[in-house]
């Protein structure tokens, strides 16, 4: 296989690629984009090819610093780009605006705030979530300490306790117009009817009451129609 040649003085495309430390197809892409300059087809003059490869590496550099990509950053950071997608959307920073410094420095000082635990997250900050924290803590001691003193029961006790007194309070109020019977002979049936009946209401809302029902508003206590006695002679 002939070899190609080059002319007195070149190299040719492959060893300069060696040389450079770059791949021939990197090589390629940096003649097509005028960052290296060939002396002809696949020759290259050694002095022009450092030279131009030694400017291009400045003027790389100095893109990654004023202007750049988001790959540039992730790679600054040792970040991934989402993380630096991330970062940029919400710390109000637009990498095409901003240098690479400016935005390591927005970066150090968004880690510090995390540290600090003023940094937000999501609808609650650090700060505010020990805080909460901290508070359902002392409110579990202070509760358990109530029920140590006797102050708290546990909602079921009360629910039993509650429809035992209701039990209780339904029969006291079904005997209720028995004994106004025996005890005021003027009342007709109707009137003893009546009164059963507001009893009934009484007892059927005793008797279906619960613990939710104590933070409920008072209701106003239902008009008893008065009883006017006979005049007697």
């Amino acid at each position: 296989m002939t070899k190609p040649t080059t002319a007195a003085g070149t190299i040719t495309h492959d060893v300069a690629a060696r040389l450079i430390g770059v791949t021939p197809a990197e090589l390629t892409a940096l003649v097509n984009g005028g960052q290296v300059r060939r002396a002809d087809k696949n020759a290259y003059s050694l002095p022009v090819l450092v030279q131009d490869y030694i400017g291009h590496i400045k003027a790389e550099n100095e893109r990654r610093i004023t202007a750049p990509k988001q790959a540039d950053i992730a790679e600054h950071m040792d970040l991934s780009e989402r993380s630096v997608r991330e970062f940029l959307s919400g710390a109000g920073l637009d990498h095409k605006q901003c240098t690479i410094d400016e935005i390591r420095v927005g970066y150090i000082r968004h880690l510090r705030e995390q540290a600090a635990g003023r940094a937000a997250s999501g609808d609650l900050d650090l700060a505010t979530e020990r805080a909460m924290l901290a508070r359902e803590q002392r409110v579990r001691i202070e509760m358990q300490n109530a029920v140590t003193r006797g102050e708290l029961a546990p909602m079921i006790l009360m629910e039993e306790v509650l429809a035992k007194t209701a039990s209780k309070v339904a029969g006291v109020l079904d005997a209720i117009p028995g004994m106004v019977r025996r005890r005021v002979p003027l009342l007709t049936a109707d009137d003893i009817e009546l009164i059963a009946g507001e009893i009934a209401k009484a007892r059927n809302t005793v008797a279906t009451m619960s613990m939710d029902d104590m933070d409920d508003e008072e209701e106003p206590e239902p008009e008893i129609p008065a009883i006017i006695e006979e005049e007697t002679d």
